[in-house]
């Protein structure tokens, strides 16, 4: 009886143990060994690790928190930064550049305005990112873009951009059309009537699919002019305000002049108070106000891809620059600039999520993908830290776009990976120095990639269908 209640104890520990065991380490398609950024403290993992497999983050932090099968392939990148692939928040992309993003390390993108069928078009070609998207704006029909009305309705859902609303009915109807066609986003306009603006709003809120919205500036629109301002759209409940709009608006109806060389600090102080007692998150896309005003204000030189793109947007930014030297624009668009710059170190302080978008290709001297870079540049110009802009473009880009498996070197998200052979942390300009890029756990062919975009490029510029 003794030796058999022996024979049992042992077998029952032997049980416990194997329970208590640590689980076999993962196997990894591969491990990318380098400086770890994590989005979440905005500190450096000096040795970090990130295990790939199936597309996915299976382990990332310091090398010794991580296990995984040998068998694996190791990447060693040595004392370069590993980085989430980087968010571009705001694009008006084409195929025959949305190849360019990728290899810039940008592997997520939000177009925040296109037909449907080009929407389609986009996340067909190849190489480009991930694309969320919003589809065609809604707006009023005397809107800088519109062509007199255009309803659900009044032609084929794929081909509208904008769609137009004069009354609630007509929002709700374009909603959800758009909401039933599968759209990411809503994206509201400037000169949507307020009445068609609330309803569009609910009727989003109701589909639960979030709001981006661009109010206009003192460059676009008359900022004494009777639509919405920022604090009105915030209180509506828009996810999202582009380009910062509504505030020059917002900012004159506390009683300031937008327009003025000084702007009053404790006006400045309300409004940043009151869009961050909101749930609102802002775009400011702070790089293309600043090239508006000035144009070439961040340097080309070493974006990723810069000498194969620039050639072929000359023309475009000349366009885009013809006037903007006149004295009543430059005032203009100088008032807008210093209201974004003067109010983002205080939004930033007040808790409210910036996210880093480029709006290109909407002024001079962008490029695609390369356009981020400048953005972070910008962003730390206005006063935030460097840590802080990589986050505008990593998790808070992520979490404004609701999506927990972006934005992050953690366990479970996307195995899209920067490595920049630089210390942005240091300095910011630095992020532009990519070396690899990974996307959904594959390693990206960077010559390769951009000999297409090449190839796209040249195509349209020959004529070529």
């Amino acid at each position: 009886m003794s030796r058999r209640l022996t024979v049992l104890a042992l077998l029952f520990l032997l049980a416990a143990c194997r329970a208590d065991a640590p689980a076999a380490p993962p196997q990894a398609d591969a491990v990318l060994l380098g400086r770890l950024f994590d989005t979440a403290s905005g500190e450096v993992v000096e040795h970090g690790v990130v295990v790939v497999a199936d597309g996915r983050i299976q382990c990332a932090g310091a090398a010794t928190a991580c296990r995984w099968d040998a068998g694996g392939p190791v990447h060693d990148y040595g004392r370069a930064l590993l980085l989430p692939g980087l968010i571009d928040l705001h694009v008006h992309a084409r195929p025959h550049y949305v190849g360019a993003f990728v290899p810039a390390g940008v592997t997520t993108v939000r177009d925040a305005g296109n037909t449907l069928a080009m929407i389609a078009q986009l996340r067909s070609t190849p190489g480009a990112p991930r694309i969320i998207a919003s589809g065609p704006l809604l707006d009023g029909v005397d809107g800088p873009w519109s062509q007199g009305p255009a309803p659900v309705g009044s032609a084929p859902l794929d081909t509208l951009s904008p769609v137009t609303a004069t009354d609630a009915d007509q929002a709700r109807a374009a909603v959800e059309a758009l909401v039933a066609a599968g759209v990411d986003w809503i994206k509201l306009y400037t000169d949507l009537p307020p009445v068609a603006f609330a309803a569009a709003v609910e009727a989003a809120r109701q589909a639960d699919v979030p709001v981006m919205v661009d109010l206009g500036s003192a460059v676009t629109a008359d900022a004494g002019a009777a639509r919405t301002d920022i604090l009105q759209a915030a209180s509506a409940g828009v996810a999202t305000v582009e380009h910062l709009g509504g505030v020059a608006l917002a900012y004159r109806r506390l009683g300031g002049d937008p327009m003025a060389a000084t702007l009053d600090e404790a006006l400045l102080d309300q409004l940043a108070a009151s869009i961050a007692a909101s749930a609102v998150a802002v775009v400011p896309t702070l790089a293309t106000h600043t090239h508006f005003y000035e144009p070439g204000r961040f340097a080309l030189a070493g974006l990723p891809g810069h000498e194969r793109l620039a050639p072929h947007f000359l023309a475009h930014w000349a366009m885009l620059g013809n006037g903007l030297d006149q004295p009543a624009v430059q005032a203009r668009t100088g008032a807008q600039l210093r209201l974004v710059q003067a109010l983002l170190p205080r939004l930033q302080a007040a808790g409210v999520a910036i996210g880093t978008g480029s709006d290109l290709p909407a002024a001079p001297q962008l490029l695609p993908g390369a356009a981020v870079h400048q953005e972070l540049v910008a962003l730390v110009e206005a006063g935030l830290s460097p840590a802080q802009a990589l986050q505008s473009a990593t998790r808070v880009a992520a979490g404004i776009l609701g999506r927990d498996d972006l934005g992050r070197l953690e366990a479970g998200a996307r195995a899209d990976i920067v490595v920049i052979d630089g210390d942005p942390l240091q300095a910011i300009a630095d992020s532009r120095k990519v070396a690899a890029v990974w996307m959904d756990g594959a390693p990206v062919a960077l010559e390769q990639a951009w000999k297409a975009v090449d190839e796209a490029l040249e195509a349209v510029a020959s004529g070529a269908p």
